[in-house]
């Protein structure tokens, strides 16, 4: 792995250089510079896998810092062909009020820009995972040797909207990922656990349904091969049995149009034949658990957003089962009754994560679906309680993602 660090502090740069060879980087994979000049000549020779790049740095050898002189060599890389584009850019900074300035710079270009400070270890764990992710991505594109992960947690949802904006508004330190040739917009973030900082990476799925969720679980899982794939967002619920707002997590699923249409005195009749996926056995004990903790419940229900029900949260693990169309009708929803008396509710991209995830090629992440009711799947559906039950799906996740990880 082949990282330019373009530093003018020294003191700086010793620290960040001890960082790096702490994650793995040998020292004579590390190139150091103090200006913008001499970091044009070694991009136009080498293809590096990281640039560090400190916000305030001098044009040439010699001048004095610029107050975002870092940001010349970024334009510069956007215009001159024969400059080799890093694959991943990461800005670093000691001064909070040049994050403010020249954060939405980086972001606008899809990288990010980090705060060092003396004083925290935040810009460590940030640096290290970013390493840990570059050095699984390389293994990755070159050989799979079956067994090793490249992340902790990946994070899909349906809709870029209010699901995946629940998504970001979780504490997980989020900043845009962006992968060659691939244009899909990640977030990379980190969770702190009793076990250590683990490394989380998020996107959503271009459109609903079956087929577009699980082209994204199949990418995700080829470029990132995380221990766990999860999905929340919303779902209908079967009002007999879930009220709005409460939470499903998926065990088992399958699809639901999965069958046979078959003639019976010259009139079609649908034969399922539908094909469960389960929860592996801890997930679903540790699940379980979690889904009879009201404390933990109550916390879920005071951090979410949107408009609330009445009713307290509650959490259900059992069949949510997944179909290629948006059900809005009650006697629709009530025929998926002959194929288990026992659903809880019905989605549209469910199964396919958990088949993606089963599918996979070694090392298989266990997948975990948790979705928050939004509607009744009948002729009364609306958007009145979307932002609640996702953020609920969010938060409930966040919160079980530091006991399974």
């Amino acid at each position: 792995m082949k990282v330019l660090v373009v530093e003018d502090n020294n003191e700086k740069y010793n620290r960040v250089h001890a960082v790096l060879e702490q994650a793995g980087v040998s020292a004579d994979e590390i190139t150091h510079v103090i200006a913008a000049a001499p970091a044009f000549e070694h991009l136009r020779r080498t293809q590096f896998d990281l640039m560090l790049l400190d916000v305030n740095i001098p044009r040439r050898l010699g001048e004095v810092s610029r107050r975002g002189g870092g940001l010349d060599l970024l334009r510069e890389l956007g215009r001159e062909s024969q400059l080799r584009r890093p694959t991943y850019i990461v800005g670093l900074t000691a001064f909070e009020d040049v994050v403010a300035e020249f954060g939405p710079t980086f972001q606008d270009q899809l990288w990010s820009l980090v705060h060092y400070s003396e004083a925290s270890d935040q810009w460590i764990s940030q640096l290290s995972v970013k390493v840990n992710y570059i050095q699984a991505a390389n293994r990755s594109r070159n050989f799979s040797d079956g067994e090793t992960y490249g992340c902790d947690l990946a994070i899909i949802t349906a809709l870029d909207t209010v699901e995946f904006e629940a998504v970001l508004r979780l504490p997980l330190s989020w900043e845009p990922l962006r992968l060659q040739h691939d244009e899909t917009r990640y977030q990379s973030g980190t969770l702190n656990t009793q076990n250590g900082t683990k490394s989380i990476i998020a996107a959503a799925a271009p459109r609903m349904g079956i087929a577009a969720s699980a082209i994204l679980s199949a990418k995700i899982i080829h470029q990132f091969r995380p221990r766990y794939l999860a999905m929340v967002g919303i779902c209908a619920g079967r009002a007999d049995k879930v009220s709005i707002g409460d939470l499903i997590i998926a065990e088992p699923t399958w699809d639901w149009g999965s069958g046979k249409v078959v003639s019976v005195d010259g009139e079609p009749k649908f034969l399922p034949s539908p094909h469960q996926l389960d929860l592996d056995p801890d997930t679903a004990s540790l699940m379980k658990m979690l889904a009879k903790d009201g404390a933990l419940l109550s916390e879920v229900r005071r951090s979410a957003s949107g408009n609330r029900p009445r009713t307290d949260l509650t959490a259900h693990v059992g069949p949510l089962v997944s179909g290629a169309a948006v059900v809005a009708h009650k006697p629709a929803f009530d025929a998926l009754l002959d194929q288990h008396r026992g659903i809880l509710g019905v989605d549209m991209e469910v199964y396919s994560v958990a088949a993606a995830a089963q599918g996979s090629a070694r090392p298989r992440p266990k997948f975990l679906v948790i979705k928050g009711v939004s509607d009744f799947a009948d002729e009364k559906k609306d958007d009145d309680f979307q932002e609640y039950a996702a953020s609920v799906s969010a938060q409930f996740l966040y919160r079980a993602a530091k006991e399974f990880l």
